[in-house]
């Protein structure tokens, strides 16, 4: 090893109680840099034969220990970046080990790191995926720290079945391995983990690439029944039909996005927003129905141009923590509130917020529409993601022309 390590007494700096801090002096082409190990000493209770406290130091087997493991931290650093031929500076050298000092090797803790990032950022969601991973991953070891180390394809094939066997869905156990993988990506970039631990190398997640949802549309004769449904006699259900009818008569705009819309947004009869998800401008027309949700909410929200819409949001829901929390609060009563509108229309289907977007897109196919507009009007990066939303409407012509060999 052309870097050399040594313990010292650093007594060039005095502590105010006459201790000295106890260093790493890390040395290569004759120059050193120095790096605290946490634990300090006054010269009398110093070997400076050793490099260690001397046996009568009250805290003798406790600092021989942190020594000792500091030491071979730093010694395994460096003989890992000598294999690696990575010829770096002593002052490289430092920051590297200062960073592995800072970024703790252990899994949860890199965890908590990167979901406060999101958080920090307004990511909200992403940092609630990541939660979720991890509490699976906590339970799953039964809230025992994992280094990343232990991450290997033995571990990760006893989490799938863990997961199996817990009655996860086949797409819930791909978000938390893509997860996971996500995250061994982040700490290998940011050199808290080496690659040398990265397992999916060899575990691959392509058996999940080509998972098939349930579908969600409905008939364009349903979507009729819910326009049709007299909701004076369930007043506590009318928040729900207007945000289904209007996402329905708006392209299928998502429900965050129809929750974000102010009443500057409706212009020279149009609906002008910017998507939450792609930063895409949508420009919609309009139609009747829409414009009868508008009138019905105008007289309850309105205060000026910087109102928002929909009676969901409002001035107090200032930071993305907040804003998310409020979101999936009324997503889950609107999706139980429809639950209810489908009972009172005999809709078979599971009625959700999100069965008015494939709705939409299914009926205008069924209208001869060609994929491309639906993909367009919709806002898909490709046509390919379209498709998943008319799979329903394809197997639907298939068993229609099977029916011929009858």
């Amino acid at each position: 090893m052309n870097t050399s390590v040594k313990v010292v007494l650093y007594t060039s700096k005095k502590l105010s109680n006459g201790e000295h801090p106890v260093m790493l002096r890390v040395t290569k082409d004759r120059k050193s840099k120095y790096l605290s190990t946490g634990f300090k000493c006054s010269p009398d209770l110093w070997d400076a034969k050793t490099n260690l406290p001397k046996k009568k130091h009250p805290l003798y087997i406790q600092a021989k220990v942190l020594i000792a493991k500091k030491t071979v931290q730093a010694e395994k650093l460096i003989l890992d970046l000598e294999a690696d031929d990575k010829s770096l500076s002593v002052h490289e050298i430092k920051g590297k080990l200062r960073k592995e000092k800072v970024n703790n090797p252990l899994l949860f803790l890199y965890f908590d790191k990167v979901i406060e990032r999101f958080k920090q950022s307004g990511q909200i969601k992403n940092g609630e995926i990541y939660k979720d991973t991890k509490r699976n991953l906590s339970q799953f070891v039964n809230a025992k720290q994992l280094h990343f180390s232990d991450i290997d394809i033995e571990f990760l094939n006893k989490f799938e079945e863990y997961l199996k066997s817990n009655n996860k869905g086949a797409n819930t156990i791909y978000i938390y391995l893509r997860t996971l993988r996500a995250l061994l990506n982040k700490a290998i970039k940011e050199e808290v983990s080496s690659d040398k631990y990265y397992p999916f190398k060899k575990f691959s997640l392509a058996k999940y690439a080509n998972i098939k949802t349930e579908k969600r549309a409905i008939t364009k004769d349903e979507i009729k029944k819910i326009a049709d449904l007299d909701i004076t006699k369930h007043p506590h259900l009318i928040d729900a039909k207007n945000i289904f009818m209007f996402s329905y008569y708006c392209r299928g705009i998502n429900f965050i996005d129809l929750v974000l819309l102010k009443w500057k947004d409706v212009k020279s009869g149009r609906l002008l927003y910017t998507r939450k998800k792609t930063k895409e401008l949508f420009n919609i027309e309009i139609l009747k129905p829409v414009t009868e949700i508008l009138d019905y909410y105008k007289p309850f929200t309105f205060r000026n141009n910087e109102s928002y819409i929909f009676p969901i949001l409002n001035e107090n829901y200032n930071t993305p923590t907040m804003l998310y929390n409020r979101k999936e609060k009324m997503i889950r009563k609107i999706n139980k509130d429809l639950k209810e509108i489908a009972a009172k229309c005999e809709i078979e289907s599971e009625l959700t917020t999100y069965v008015a977007r494939h709705s939409y897109a299914t009926i205008l196919k069924k209208s001869g529409i060609s994929t491309s507009v639906i993909s367009e009007a919709m806002g898909h990066d490709s046509e390919k993601t379209t498709k998943i939303y008319l799979e329903s409407f394809e197997n639907n012509i298939l068993d229609e022309a099977s029916k011929v060999l009858l």
